[in-house]
């Protein structure tokens, strides 16, 4: 039996200059047009680019591309945002994302997009068309999350064989074909973007690597994650990533976490992350912006909360709420989980939950950092602090700056290998630990040279006078008074001590002389230890 298609349909194939597709021979009760009108066809404009934007070249080469293009070919974002004029409609393409031309329209392959109609595109090769004035978001992560939602005006594709027609606050499930109620609740889209956020190494524990564009090494405290970075953990080891904004997620062993962006916006920061393997104990406080975390099996997005994640689908929430973009929108709220094989039920703790919970609280934690009062005269640099165990601890001087070693909360620096000239410093001490820091600035002066003395003796029976002076580069104009020099007179083995300051580098001393014609020696001694010798005649 000879088939012929509809009108409408050829109607469809006319203004959108599609080749036919069996999906969309609708027959029956589902003989609808998905005509567009003018919002389709035509060239695909990239009329905004932020942060990183890519289009693929002739050379199958990805290039960073401006503005005033034809997207020919496909165009991918990094940490950033693409703007794409189609026919009358809009197309916003979010971080991380992933988008082609195909039969003359975009094909949104991977990310978040963001439509202003009228406008017709292709998701994943599935037609969606909105004729008229409108909004839709779709949501693509893997096979977790394949959505497409109305928040204004109207919508229909062809799915499945069937025509589905989206009406404002409805979404609907790509893997199913189910249609449901939409309420928007993570308007990335809006909010304006401000530029690259960070995501940030800040505590490791075991074997913890980091592999970027294929060379693997050892991460270390501090080491960025830039899109594309992936960081994996051993058995036993565990690692904590820290946000712009702050917030951060532990990696348990056995992981693989993946940073798809981070990116500063007027709200806040938005965080796109993808755990691989194992499990990722996340801390989102509120008012830090968004932070979405996907899995092979389950996609999760929260504005404020302390939950776990599995790469296998289970989802457990101590605080606040995750929402399941892939699941409907769903909630799972405090004490609640997400089993592996999908449903919701009461929150079981087990002993990954308690290690973790136990981490946190070592975490939360102050940071201390202290050091020894006042100004300091040294022959070479020399330091003493006091700070947390598990911090890291620094000092910056004249320009270099150099890491104090020790245990269990004692750091000390012996010396420096090349010792700085004589002369007065400000040492800046740095002490960090899962992202905080703590600085202290402490004066030091630098002295190799022995405190120059004039004195004078008179014997006078059993009695000595010493009168004198004191000069020495810790008692220098503009230092503190608790600087002094150390004056010893040795006088018949016996050993007499005085003190001179910056306010009175001059003495008077009188002393006891048991035999008038006794030699006596005086010593003057500065806090940086050099030493002068004086016989009194």
């Amino acid at each position: 039996m000879k088939v012929t298609a509809p009108a409408a349909v050829l109607k469809l194939h006319s203004n959108l200059r599609v080749a036919p597709l069996t999906a969309l021979l609708l027959l029956g009760s589902a003989s609808s047009s998905l005509a567009a009108g003018t919002a389709a066809g035509g060239p695909l404009l990239l009329s905004g680019a932020q942060g990183s934007v890519e289009v693929l070249g002739t050379t199958n080469t990805w290039a960073p591309q401006g503005t005033g293009i034809d997207v020919t070919t496909s165009l991918r974002t990094g940490t950033g945002r693409a703007e794409l004029k189609s026919g009358t409609g809009q197309v916003v393409v979010g971080s991380a994302s992933r988008l082609r031309r195909y039969l003359d329209e975009a094909d949104l392959l991977d990310g978040r997009f963001f439509l202003r109609g009228p406008v017709a595109v292709h998701v994943q090769g599935i037609h969606v068309v909105m004729e008229g004035a409108g909004q839709i978001r779709v949501d693509l992560s893997g096979r977790a999350t394949r959505r497409v939602a109305v928040l204004q005006g109207q919508a229909r594709l062809s799915l499945n064989g069937k025509l589905v027609t989206l009406r404002a606050a409805q979404q609907v499930d790509l893997n199913s074909g189910r249609v449901t109620a939409f309420r928007e609740q993570d308007p990335w889209y809006a909010s304006q973007y401000r530029g690259l956020g960070s995501a940030t190494v800040e505590a490791t524990r075991g074997q913890v690597r980091v592999d970027r564009a294929g060379q693997a090494r050892v991460a270390v405290v501090g080491d960025a994650l830039d899109p594309g970075v992936t960081l994996n953990t051993a058995a036993g080891a565990w690692a904590e990533v820290g946000f712009t904004g702050g917030g951060y997620l532990r990696l348990n062993e056995q992981s693989e976490l993946s940073v798809l962006a981070v990116e500063r916006t007027e709200r806040g920061r938005e965080v796109l992350l993808k755990l691989s393997r194992g499990t990722a104990w996340n801390v989102v406080q509120k008012g830090q912006g968004g932070y979405r975390l996907d899995t092979p099996v389950v996609s999760t997005a929260v504005r404020g909360t302390v939950f776990r994640v599995d790469a296998s689908g289970t989802v457990k929430v101590f605080e606040g709420q995750v929402a399941l973009p892939g699941e409907g929108d769903q909630a799972v709220s405090a004490g609640q989980q997400r089993a592996e094989a999908g449903g919701v039920g009461t929150l079981q703790l087990d002993a990954l939950d308690r290690f973790n919970q136990s981490l946190d609280a070592e975490r939360a934690r102050p940071l201390t950092l202290d050091l020894p009062r006042g100004p300091r005269q040294l022959q070479d640099l020399s330091l003493l602090a006091r700070s947390l165990p598990d911090a890291s601890v620094q000092a910056s001087v004249a320009g270099r700056t150099v890491p104090l070693g020790g245990a269990d909360g004692m750091f000390r620096l012996e010396r420096l290998e090349d010792s700085l000239p004589e002369g007065t410093y400000a040492v800046t001490v740095t002490a960090t630990r899962y992202g905080q820091s703590l600085t202290r600035q402490l004066p030091l002066v630098i002295d190799r040279t022995a405190p120059a003395v004039t004195v004078q003796g008179r014997r006078e029976g059993r009695v000595l006078t010493l009168t004198g002076r004191v000069q020495d580069a810790s008692l220098q104009p503009g230092t503190d008074t608790s600087n002094r020099v150390t004056l010893r007179a040795t006088v018949n083995g016996v050993t007499y001590t005085r003190t001179v300051t910056t306010d009175h580098p001059d003495f008077h001393w009188t002393l006891p002389l048991a035999t008038p014609g006794t030699s006596v020696t005086l010593n003057a001694r500065d806090e940086a230890g050099n030493e002068r010798h004086v016989e009194i005649p």
